[in-house]
């Protein structure tokens, strides 16, 4: 304080508001910085694990539909009567299932004493699969089995993607005869590739770094998916712990750098029990918190640049401009409460004062147009979700929703009839014969058959009516506000309107015609997914009655399945 006596008050006020402001500045910068990175790297750990758990609730939800789909073809009751029948008939309508989804590497069905009796392409048939374990588990009840390589159909499948052999995950369900007896086990080997095709659709979705890796892991921890198949990259107490917390994020520091490890555990989907993988999603830590780096320095240099403006500002406050600086202070304290105050006003007395006061009608300015490009940067990425949202919602060929947006407005149909009583019904529609049209005029006139018969029911209903399509050459048809009088009606006009539609691909006139399965909302049904299953029961009536037909589930057969 001595030192300081010898100096002039405007360079005892310069050096000690310039060393306040310095030291308050920077502290207060290195604070917001340090938040802003924590906050941020939170995000980002947050996003490594919704992007896990986004991957393991798509197996969980594909395995549900495989999973429900062998025990829907092994109970379906018009399919009882051919197991025991012609083998050539079984294979046709295991034939039939693959098609609906290639994925499925092989499909058979085998008696109780482990022989296949008839599968895909007829790979098996006639020897025994007896001591495979998803025969023995599907005599007992539907089952699913783990990951695991070809061992019968190594030599018939010949070698798998990238010349690796063939690994599959097994669902098996029990045939039962009309008394309840098992006749035999229907067995799936689904290819494991369709989970790498799911992960690869999953990592190329807008936004992503390209630094990013997925890997699943079986319930031990053994890679299943990944860089290094049958690795286990955990130690047993870090698998542990991701199966007691099921979802979160960690530093993987085991490596030579650190790796941000986002996880998920694979739960299982409805009646699907799942198999305990875990989804492990993966990217360098300095890849993953390069923002968050990049935020920290960015306000510790602002934060270091106002700290050296303010030193210079000090220089001027201490020449003695008390008043102008009340007048600006005033006016902007009127900024942001008074409607009439928009700007700051021009201040004279002193060059300083003047350049201060410019300096804060610009930065205003600037304040107002970064207002002005974040609103429409806001305004583009709500247009950029609602296009992205349409398309998860629609079908590429036909133009119709898709299964995903089928099921948002029918879970909400099914909302409104739990909660006021509103009765709705849902329509299943399949294309008769679709793959002889494919087989006779090619698989382009089947393409404009979908187009048209999509235009002809949506033409056919009322706007409330939604049209959808499941894929392949079943539609399903959501009818709000119907009742058991009307619903036939619905059913016959649409399939009336079908069998009167022209079709033409190039010189050929091509005429199809509908089976129309249909049910009607009940005070039972525990979700939606009832009312489907009922419709798609009454579908495979409409079928097996000759096709051409309409049947709604709990009508009369007499009634529902005229073709008139």
């Amino acid at each position: 304080m001595k030192r300081m006596e010898h100096l002039s008050l405007r360079r005892q006020i310069t050096i000690l508001v310039g060393v306040l402001c310095l030291v308050l500045v920077c502290s207060a910068a290195a604070g917001a910085a340090f938040i802003a990175h924590m906050r941020t790297k939170q995000l980002v750990m947050a996003d490594a694990a919704d992007t896990a758990a986004t991957m393991a609730a798509m197996l969980d939800r594909d395995m549900f539909e495989r999973f429900r789909e062998a025990q829907n073809v092994a109970q379906m009751q018009p399919l009882q009567d051919i197991w025991t029948g012609d083998p050539a008939r079984i294979r046709q309508v295991l034939n039939q299932l693959q098609s609906s989804f290639p994925d499925y590497a092989w499909i058979g069905y085998a008696t109780p004493d482990g022989t296949v009796r008839a599968a895909t392409r007829g790979m098996l048939e006639g020897q025994s699969v007896q001591a495979r374990p998803w025969f023995q588990d599907g005599l007992k009840a539907p089952a699913v089995g783990d990951v695991h390589e070809a061992k019968l159909l190594a030599g018939l499948l010949g070698p798998g993607p990238n010349n690796e052999p063939f690994r599959f995950v097994d669902v098996a369900a029990p045939v039962r005869d009309r008394d309840g007896t098992v006749i035999g086990v229907l067995g799936a080997h689904l290819s494991w590739s369709w989970a790498d095709a799911r992960r690869r659709a999953l990592l190329a979705q807008p936004g992503r770094t390209g630094n990013d890796a997925l890997w699943v892991l079986a319930e031990d921890g053994t890679v299943l998916l990944g860089p290094e198949i049958g690795d286990k990259p955990f130690s047993a107490e870090r698998i542990q712990a991701m199966r007691r917390e099921r979802t979160g994020a960690f530093e993987d520091e085991t490596g030579p750098e650190p790796i941000l490890t986002g996880f998920a555990v694979a739960s299982g989907h409805r009646s699907y029990p799942g198999l305990g993988w875990i989804v492990v999603s993966r990217q360098p830590d300095d890849v993953a918190f390069a923002a968050a780096r990049s935020i920290a320095w960015t306000i510790l240099g602002l934060g270091l640049a106002l700290a050296l403006a303010g030193l210079v500002f000090a220089h001027f406050i201490a020449r003695g401009v008390a008043r102008p600086l009340q007048i600006i202070t005033s006016a902007a304290d009127r900024i942001g409460r008074d409607p009439d105050t928009l700007v700051l006003p021009r201040i004279g007395g002193s060059a300083e004062v003047i350049r201060l006061s410019a300096a804060l009608r610009s930065l205003l300015r600037r304040v107002g147009s970064a207002e002005k490009r974040i609103s429409e940067v806001s305004s583009r990425h709500e247009k950029d979700l609602t296009d992205l949202r349409h398309l998860a919602e629609t079908d590429a060929l036909s133009g119709l929703l898709n299964r995903r947006g089928f099921d948002l407005l029918a879970e909400d149909a099914f909302d409104q009839f739990t909660r006021s009583g509103r009765g709705f019904a849902v329509l299943l529609v399949d294309i008769d014969l679709f793959k002889l049209v494919n087989d006779t005029y090619g698989h382009v006139a089947g393409d404009e058959v979908i187009k048209v018969i999509g235009a002809t029911l949506t033409a056919a209903l009322r706007p409330t009516d939604k049209v959808a399509r499941f894929g392949g050459e079943e539609f399903v048809i959501l009818v709000r506000d119907i009742g058991r009088g009307g619903i036939m009606t619905v059913a016959q006009k649409i399939r009336r309107a079908v069998e009167a539609a022209s079709i033409r691909h190039h010189e050929h006139a091509i005429s199809v015609t509908v089976s129309v399965g249909g049910a009607i909302s009940q005070d039972g049904d525990r979700d939606v997914q009832d009312v489907i299953e009922r419709a798609d029961t009454a579908l495979y009536s409409a079928k097996a009655a000759g096709r051409n037909r309409a049947v709604i589930a709990g009508l009369q057969l007499q009634l529902a399945t005229s073709a008139a």
